[in-house]
């Protein structure tokens, strides 16, 4: 009989749940080659273990707040005050990108936006009101990368943010195990993962002399999350800059 187009499939995979997480770009400006990259590899590797008999997640990971959402805000919002790059007032560390100019346009219109995973944003329009900025950037600028995403065909099953990952205690729970292992040590008032010992170049800070968390440690308990949710396999395509 001929298989057509059940050809090369199988139950091999018996139902084990796999999750890839791929694209994981942060909401703050558009989508890149490199994303779209893998965005084709992530989703050609979860159709493939599908076509096996896998139980498939695809999964995108976001950074929803912090420093570089902050300064996404900052940035809106100077320009929603008519505060150009290079104009007295400009944020140092600011987005410069043609793009953040349209956010600020469409937040002092009052416009709604929304994504495809969460509640939409409606600008309050008032250039003083940064939380309502901030709202509006980050769903803006998600709903950007949805519409990309949407044209490549490709599509996620969950979408989960690191904001959670503070708001449940799961970054202080990965931080007090490692802690407990002996896998840390502190030095000059910073918490340092012992990296070494597993064949890093240097020992890498967790916790930074000011209190905050450098940005690997939430990605440490993010993953520790994915074998809870009992996940018994787990593949990241991720960029270049995420590989340590």
């Amino acid at each position: 009989m001929q298989q057509q187009g059940q050809f090369g499939r199988s139950e091999l995979g018996q139902g084990k749940k796999v999750i890839l997480e791929f694209v994981s770009a942060n909401p703050t400006g558009p989508l890149h080659v490199g994303h779209g990259r893998q965005a084709a590899l992530g989703d050609a590797l979860s159709s493939l273990f599908e076509s096996q008999g896998h139980a498939v997640t695809r999964e995108f990971y976001y950074n929803d707040a912090g420093v570089q959402i902050a300064t996404l805000a900052n940035s809106v919002q100077a320009r929603a005050r008519g505060i150009k790059p290079g104009d007295a007032g400009w944020p140092e560390s600011a987005y410069n990108g043609d793009y953040i100019q349209d956010i600020a346009d469409d937040y002092l219109l009052g416009k709604t936006v929304s994504a495809s995973d969460g509640l939409p944003a409606t600008a309050s329009g008032q250039p003083d009101d940064i939380e309502s900025i901030r709202k509006f950037a980050v769903t803006y600028l998600r709903n950007e990368q949805d519409i990309d995403l949407q044209a490549f065909g490709v599509k996620f099953d969950n979408y989960y943010l690191e904001s959670s990952l503070y708001s449940e205690g799961k970054v202080d729970a990965a931080v007090g195990a490692l802690v407990k292992a002996a896998h840390t040590y502190e030095q000059d008032g910073a918490l340092w993962l012992r990296t070494t010992d597993y064949g890093d170049d240097k020992d890498r800070v967790m916790r930074k002399s000011d209190g905050t968390f450098t940005y690997f440690v939430p990605d440490v308990a993010y993953h520790i999350v994915k074998w809870q949710r009992g996940f018994g396999q787990a593949i990241n395509i991720q960029g270049s800059d995420h590989h340590g």
